[in-house]
């Protein structure tokens, strides 16, 4: 079992791996200014892709230390995921803020805090 759970976890880290050098890539080699918005909108897909994985990796890395992540470990990589994207998207535009840093940290905070005080609720009743 242990044998097996190794082998997965390289598979993972290799795709992890091969998916960080095809951002790489993607990005090196892409002129924003003279390809479609399409092309542009698969690099945000690729690398919110890259971001999910590599936020589930360090989750899963973090359980190996103590840190109870298993029941929210998906959501609390959405959650990362989701921020850290939406600020790169700020940024891309040319719209990011101090101000947006500010208030986009602590109101993904209270909508994760929300969102599992209501699922808990949900399940006791």
């Amino acid at each position: 079992m242990r044998r097996l759970l190794s082998v997965l976890v390289r598979s993972q880290l290799w795709l992890i791996f091969g998916l960080i050098v095809l951002d790489g890539v993607f990005f090196t080699r892409t002129d924003p200014h003279k390809v479609a918005s399409v092309t542009l909108i698969i690099g945000f897909l690729l690398l919110t892709l890259t971001l999910y994985l590599c936020i589930k990796r360090v989750l899963a890395f973090a359980k190996l230390y103590g840190l109870p992540f298993s029941r929210h470990e998906r959501r609390i990589a959405l959650f990362g995921t989701g921020v850290i994207c939406g600020l790169i998207g700020l940024q891309s535009m040319g719209e990011l803020t101090l101000r947006d840093l500010l208030v986009v940290g602590p109101l993904a905070v209270m909508l994760y805090l929300y969102l599992s005080y209501g699922r808990v609720h949900m399940h006791s009743s």
